[in-house]
């Protein structure tokens, strides 16, 4: 490895700064065995280097993970420079190829195997962690791709660096920053030709608005981490107190439904109002994914007429229900919320 530069130990100052923030010391990282993906390019390997200096002084045990996606030629020339890198810096190595077929949603299907390979890798290795290089440009291109597709509060937190087994050390460096500090650090990265696709949502935004976005605000990254940190606070308290108070409502279970009061609800802010619905909906049984945002927007409306309504015979007083994905209903009446699954069909097996 090359001399110690004024720039790497300025990136292992935001290395820390990320990994460590609000929690004590970061005690949780020391003495862990981490795989490192590791594509060849830049970002990457900068995570490699920063992390190899960062385990001295915390007996970090690395393996490189390389997920080869076999979609391109070149890609088996980058898995053989990656595997060049290990035994250079005396790492153990695992490889994984894939077999994906192009057509519709390759970047998606692509996105989804290289992570399940990246965790099987690391069960394999005893690693308990797996290390990612995301960078805070990547951070503006994720933040800005959710607030295209309609995003929430969690959307606009963009990624976390710690969200386990996950980490994401660099997303305190710019990819600029990154691709100085590969050199810095000895190594000759590879360029995946793909990361400059314009058929690919982020690389029209990389490559077509941030640029744009820049010259307006040269420290767009530092703006929209700002940005990401304030929303995954917001997040996170709104996650509280909306457990808190789902918890504080449930009532004995009765008749095969679970149970909420809901007097009080109506009067709660209605972003902590509709996380509660929401968390109860789950705890019914609904689907995550299925769990549509104009459902939870029909139980609120019911929630806030039957509040407008006490004391009368109107109609808003009346029972509700809503079936939801996978055979779940919830419904509202005059005992407050509740949730229930039917009743299994009987089995005709003799």
């Amino acid at each position: 490895m090359p001399p110690r530069h004024p720039t790497i130990g300025r990136a292992l100052g935001e290395l820390r700064r990320t990994l460590f923030a609000g929690s004590a010391a970061g005690d949780w990282l020391r003495g862990g065995r981490i795989l490192v993906a590791c594509s060849g390019g830049a970002d990457s390997l900068t995570l490699l280097g920063l992390l190899q200096l960062l385990g001295r002084s915390r007996g970090l045990e690395l393996v490189i993970g390389h997920v080869d996606h076999g979609l391109r030629e070149e890609s088996r020339d980058e898995a053989e420079l990656v595997a060049q890198v290990a035994a250079e810096r005396g790492l153990p190595m695992h490889l994984r190829r894939l077999e994906l077929e192009r057509g519709a949603g390759l970047a998606d299907r692509a996105r989804d195997a290289r992570r399940q390979a990246l965790l099987e890798m690391a069960e394999e290795s005893g690693c308990s962690l797996v290390a990612l290089g995301h960078t805070a440009t990547d951070q503006v291109e994720t933040v800005l791709m959710h607030v295209l597709r309609g995003a929430g509060l969690d959307g606009l937190a963009g990624m976390p660096a710690v969200d386990r087994p996950w980490l994401r050390p660099l997303l305190g460096l710019t990819r600029s920053e990154t691709a100085q500090l590969a050199l810095r650090l000895g190594f000759d990265p590879v360029d995946d030709p793909t990361n400059h696709d314009p058929r690919h949502l982020r690389v029209e935004l990389r490559e077509a608005m941030i640029p744009r976005l820049r010259q307006r605000n040269p420290a767009i990254e530092r703006s929209f981490a700002s940005l990401a940190r304030h929303a995954a606070d917001a997040e996170e308290a709104l996650l509280q107190w909306s457990s808190a108070e789902e918890a504080s409502r449930r009532l004995p279970e009765e008749g095969g439904r679970l149970r909420w009061r809901c007097d009080g609800l109506a009067a709660l802010p209605r972003a902590v109002r509709t996380r509660v619905l929401r968390r109860i909906a789950l705890r019914g049984g609904a689907d995550r994914d299925a769990l549509s945002e104009r459902i939870i927007l029909a139980l609120d409306r019911a929630l806030m007429a039957r509040e407008a309504a006490r004391g009368t015979h109107g109609a808003a007083l009346r029972p509700h229900s809503w079936d939801l994905r996978p055979s779940v209903r919830v419904g509202l009446d005059r005992s407050g919320l509740w949730a229930r699954r039917p009743p299994p069909e009987p089995s005709h097996n003799h």
